[in-house]
């Protein structure tokens, strides 16, 4: 049997719209053997929503990265159990001048990932978005979730 848990971890930024939640930065779909979780494209938010450092990528990259470790973090994972990324930016140039900055969280592996050039994020003063999937055995996650 497949169980779905969708999840909003109180440290991390959500987005509501007519007083609703718009999506869960979260979500977890697992059966017996393993477990899917899936963290949201995040951006260099804090948990109020704004945007930190305008203009200045690697601590962006940074921060986005933190935000990634928190949903991960509460799902019962790790950045050594994430089996894809896809990132966006709105500058690839100046991304690679800085996307060593990742290194300090993906320290043991170095998923599949893509890179995709946009004209604009969700916030305009956002300039990378990472979103990541992980997978995980079942009992990890069901001691993360009790």
């Amino acid at each position: 049997m497949i169980k779905r848990q969708f999840m909003q971890p109180k440290d991390m930024w959500q987005r509501f719209e007519n007083g609703h939640l718009l999506y869960s930065p979260v979500a977890t779909v697992h059966g017996a053997d393993h477990a899917h979780v899936y963290v949201a494209g995040q951006m260099a938010r804090t948990p109020t929503g704004e945007i930190i450092t305008k203009g200045d990528l690697r601590t962006q990259i940074r921060k986005v990265c933190e935000n990634l470790e928190k949903g991960l973090t509460h799902a019962g994972a790790t950045f050594d159990d994430v089996v894809r990324t896809t990132t966006y930016v709105t500058n690839i140039v100046e991304y690679y001048k800085c996307s060593d900055e990742r290194f300090k969280f993906f320290r043991n592996n170095r998923p599949p990932s893509v890179l995709i050039e946009v004209s604009r994020l969700g916030h305009p003063d956002a300039m990378v978005e990472i979103e990541v999937e992980a997978i995980i055995e079942p009992e990890r996650l069901k001691q993360a979730t009790e």
